[in-house]
């Protein structure tokens, strides 16, 4: 253990007492380039160190209140020992800091931080993942030394993430959403594991990188190896109506709610986009309706068919711009409140299995799939940026209907004759 220093004028709270109060430290050296330091203020002192980095320049840093007016306890207030102890061991700190080395064990964290310099302006999303990582890894695991990891463990924790609700981009969590049926449950907590599977790549990534640098002294890897992602979970198949179930949905829905759901056959809207919208959202001359994309909140323009337009004009006419464009009585539909109208028209409409209102989103894009519109189109009045999500949710209906589009378009040309070959079991 490193001596202590005594016969100081900073050992005693009475002659620390005696110092002029002022900015510049009192400076005790500890050893060479090493120094303890007292900042006096007006109502006691705080605990300096300096360090010497070479080429003339220091670190200086504060380590702690000084036990001018109440006892040391060792966290937040040390005596003069404490703090020439605190010094040392922080000194070695800094300069293991200023080498590149770590000290004690190399942990998650540790490794996330390093994979992350290594990454950084190297690939896209970078920030996207560290935010994942500072929500659902470093908090959970995150102080934890890699060497000690295990499989049970790193199993647990896949687990809880899985079912942890996913965040907004202001980084604070949502909400846990309602569902109308079955399968939309069923379709969120596929979607969680999905969001768990990209979370677990990105750890296996950082380890991997550790594992793999000879400096992190990381000598195990079994444990995040043996870690199984999710199965299946990327494998959506929206659920959508035909045109028969629309006609009876539509028969079935009553007053204000057969309005709304008219408005998200014709738009592929939101329910939240559709209770935002007002009257002055619809532009006649421009034959569209601005959609607020709640969920991303980015207005877009969703341009409208003929029919589209005739529902528009009807609904609009001789109303306010300030007006919502769907009334529920005489205010706007709130949140949860399509739920029980929606279970209701679905039953009367011997709908099986049933649907949710934002089923009518995906209904209004399959259908236009399958009529021919092109996809970047679909995603545009849909909201999407790309599309990537069209080709996520709805590509085995694309290439289903191209396959029936074949078959029937293409004629028998004829020509083959008849085989008169039979074929026989193979000789055993």
């Amino acid at each position: 253990m490193a001596r202590t220093v005594r016969d100081s004028k900073l050992q005693t709270r009475t002659s620390r007492d005696e110092l002029v109060a002022r900015g510049k430290p009192y400076w005790l050296t500890l050893h060479e380039g090493l120094h303890l330091g007292y900042r006096k203020g007006k109502r006691g002192g705080r605990w300096v160190i300096r360090l010497y980095s070479g080429d003339g320049d220091y670190i200086t840093k504060t380590i702690g209140t000084a036990d001018d007016a109440s006892d040391a306890d060792g966290l937040t207030v040390f005596d003069f020992r404490q703090a020439q102890d605190i010094a040392r061991e922080q000194s070695t700190e800094l300069v293991a800091q200023k080498k590149g080395v770590r000290l004690g064990n190399y942990t998650v964290e540790n490794a996330l931080e390093d994979y992350f310099i290594g990454r950084d302006g190297k690939k896209r999303n970078i920030d996207l993942d560290k935010g994942r990582a500072a929500i659902y890894i470093t908090p959970i695991i995150g102080n934890r030394p890699i060497n000690d990891l295990t499989k049970k463990e790193l199993e647990k924790w896949r687990d809880q993430i899985s079912v942890m609700p996913g965040v907004k981009r202001n980084g604070k969590p949502k909400l846990m959403p309602s569902f109308e049926t079955e399968e939309e449950s069923e379709e969120y907590l596929r979607k969680r594991k999905d969001s768990a599977n990209r979370i677990i790549n990105i750890l296996k990534a950082a380890l991997n990188s550790a594992f793999e640098d000879s400096d992190t002294n990381v000598s195990r890897d079994t444990a995040w190896r043996k870690l199984k992602n999710f199965k299946t979970t990327t494998k959506a198949r929206v659920r959508y109506l035909d045109i028969a179930e629309v006609t009876r949905l539509l028969n079935a829905a009553q007053g204000d709610f057969r309005t709304l759901v008219r408005g998200a056959l014709l738009t592929g809207a939101r329910y939240g986009d559709l209770a935002a919208m007002d009257v002055g959202d619809y532009l006649p001359d421009s034959g569209l309706i601005m959609s607020s994309n709640s969920k991303a909140s980015r207005p877009h323009a969703v341009y409208l068919t003929d029919e589209g337009v005739d529902f528009f004009e009807q609904t609009t006419a001789g109303r306010k711009k300030s007006e919502p464009m769907f009334i529920h009585g005489d205010r706007r539909w709130r949140k949860g409140e399509q739920t029980r109208p929606m279970r209701e028209a679905i039953q009367a409409a011997r709908i099986d299995p049933p649907i949710g209102l934002h089923g009518l989103r995906h209904t209004y894009a399959s259908h236009a799939i399958m009529g021919g519109v092109p996809p970047m189109v679909i995603a545009e009045n849909l909201g999407h940026k790309d599309t990537r999500m069209i080709e996520k949710h709805y590509g085995h209906i694309s290439d289903e209907h191209k396959a029936n589009a074949i078959r029937a378009g293409v004629p028998a040309w004829g020509g083959a004759e008849a085989s008169k070959v039979t074929a026989i079991d193979s000789v055993r």
